[in-house]
């Protein structure tokens, strides 16, 4: 296996750890939220071509257009603060509670991350 499968597979291994550091930083940015893995790693079928996908739950209807500006603010934050490593492979879904139900009825499996 090359060097760079295995790097990521060690990545992958870690997505706990990881969710956990994202969870600590999207509840000190935004509060009360929920947080799932979701996706290939929640269900036990990662490839090389994984990512750790994680859904932000945020309370209300808060939302709209800041998506992406809570992306880079909770994954500086986790890196910053929490040390996540620059280059993990996650991906961060951020919805309202409506949105995420929808997210949670399609996905296979989910897997809270508790504060």
């Amino acid at each position: 296996m090359s060097s760079w499968v295995s790097y990521h597979f060690e990545h992958l291994r870690r997505w706990r750890e990881y969710a956990e550091k994202i969870a600590k930083a999207a509840r000190e940015i935004l509060g009360e939220v929920d947080v799932y893995v979701i996706g290939g790693v929640a269900e036990n079928r990662t490839t090389i071509y994984s990512d750790i996908d994680i859904l932000i739950v945020v309370k209300g209807e808060r939302l709209r257009d800041e998506r992406k500006k809570l992306r880079i603010k909770i994954l500086e934050r986790a890196i910053d603060v929490h040390g996540l490593p620059w280059d993990a492979p996650v991906e961060l879904h951020i919805a309202n509670e409506k949105r995420a139900e929808e997210y949670l009825r399609l996905a296979k499996e989910a897997i809270k991350i508790n504060p």
